[in-house]
């Protein structure tokens, strides 16, 4: 498939501090495609070269000149002291979208995200969720035949999380090439294809099995009350190669060329201390891999 959006040795800089760092990037059309990553890592910098909005300081970032867009960023820009209509029937005569069909269209989107009893309301007075919803339609407005989402979820509620999320993969399942940012390694799930920016370095994409596949090491889970005293006792284990807490558990990732013995050898080391069916091995998650694919540097080639 051709590429929408194509980023080589992309490098963006804010005076001394450098947001991207020779970023490679491809985007087929068809895609829906996650960028993955923590506050200050440069995705919102991402998106605004994408839509040029601003320009790099070195590399090219090219978008398919054929391929209309629309942007949803990461802070509601809508008119907050006008209607949900309003704001759609300015939008559609900014674009030039006839008025018939413009009110057409901005009926049925609003139904399908829930959002038709709305139209009179103030778009100040909107939720969280509900205001995305807005912004959303918005951009669908013109039919683009890209989105953009820059943390679309990012501070609302889990039920209209969710709600986003099914919206997104009915337009991606009618055709629409989507990019989306998001610091959630849940929605990740959803996407054909993602990758990772971290500290403006872009970790090598791919999809969600080939990323986990990826990682080769076993992993543990360990359930424990006393996760200090876990931690100490591991430290003392050569195969444990890293310890990370996750909500109530602990992941015990093995060292390079660790095998099967690492459970043996965990069990024995937290004897007297955990039970030795709370320690078993899981699969890997997305966070397990990119953790990992971080720490080895893998980049983009």
């Amino acid at each position: 498939m051709a590429a929408v959006i194509e980023a080589r040795g992309l490098v963006k800089s804010f005076g001394a501090h450098p947001a991207l760092r020779g970023v490679d990037l491809d985007v087929a059309r068809g895609e829906l495609f996650a960028l993955i990553g923590p506050d200050g890592a440069g995705k919102t910098t991402f998106f605004r070269l994408v839509a040029g909005l601003i320009t790099p300081t070195k590399g090219t970032v090219r978008r398919d000149p054929a391929a209309t867009f629309g942007l949803v960023p990461q802070r509601f820009s809508l008119y907050e002291d006008l209607t949900v209509d309003e704001n759609l029937d300015l939008r559609a005569r900014l674009y030039s979208v006839p008025t018939p069909e413009a009110r057409l269209r901005s009926a049925q989107l609003l139904e399908r995200v829930g959002m038709s009893p709305y139209g009179r309301r103030l778009a100040g007075a909107l939720s969280g969720g509900m205001k995305q919803k807005l912004a959303l339609v918005s951009a669908l407005l013109t039919r683009p035949d890209l989105l953009l989402l820059d943390e679309p979820t990012t501070g609302v509620d889990p039920v209209s999380r969710r709600e986003f999320w099914q919206v997104l993969n009915e337009l991606h399942h009618g055709g629409l090439t989507i990019l989306v940012s998001t610091p959630y390694m849940d929605e990740a799930e959803y996407a054909t294809r993602l990758a990772f920016l971290d500290d403006g370095r872009l970790l090598a994409p791919g999809t969600r099995d080939e990323i986990l596949a990826r990682y080769p090491r076993p992993l543990l889970e360990i359930l424990s009350s006393d996760r200090v005293a876990v931690r100490t006792r591991l430290s003392t284990v050569p195969s444990a190669d890293d310890i990370s807490l996750f909500g109530t558990r602990l992941h015990v990732r093995g060292a390079e060329g660790s095998g099967p013995d690492l459970i043996d050898a965990v069990r024995s080391a937290l004897a007297g201390l955990v039970p030795p069916d709370s320690v078993r091995p899981v699969d890997p998650t997305l966070e397990d891999a990119f953790v990992l694919a971080a720490e080895r540097d893998e980049l983009v080639a």
